[in-house]
């Protein structure tokens, strides 16, 4: 399948994931501040990542200004942060993507990415297991 890894990285964690995303699964990649929505036509999957700050992601800035153009495409979005994935700021991440939106994603997955001078877990290939795993399969 097509598909293209759009991301926003801050502290270079999403950044290095995207990377090994678009390696992994032979992928185009996409900074969500410079791609233009024409430039994901020709692909099926979009995979959509940013860091989360205080329960904000970048993505979901990109996801409201560009749904119209890409509600047709399977959506993956993958959060990355220091936080873990039940932790109640990285369900209030995800809470504040609109609903419509949320309807419209295929996968959400949540990720540990570091910000300089975090206690998180080290940023490795490893993290991205479950990811690549549904997105192979």
């Amino acid at each position: 399948m097509k598909t293209a890894v759009v991301y926003k990285t801050v502290y270079g964690s999403t950044g290095k994931y995207a990377n090994w995303l678009k390696n992994s699964l032979k992928a185009v990649l996409f900074e969500i501040d410079k791609v233009k929505v024409d430039q994901l036509k020709p692909y099926k999957r979009l995979i959509v990542m940013s860091g989360t700050y205080a329960a904000r992601m970048p993505l979901t800035g990109f996801l409201k200004k560009n749904w119209d153009a890409i509600k047709d495409k399977d959506i993956i979005i993958v959060a990355v942060g220091a936080a873990p994935e039940d932790n109640l700021w990285s369900k209030i991440s995800y809470w504040l993507i609109p609903g419509k939106v949320k309807k419209g994603i295929k996968k959400y997955f949540k990720i540990y990415g570091q910000m300089p001078n975090s206690a998180a877990p080290e940023i490795k290939k490893e993290n991205l297991k479950r990811v690549i795993d549904y997105l192979k399969n």
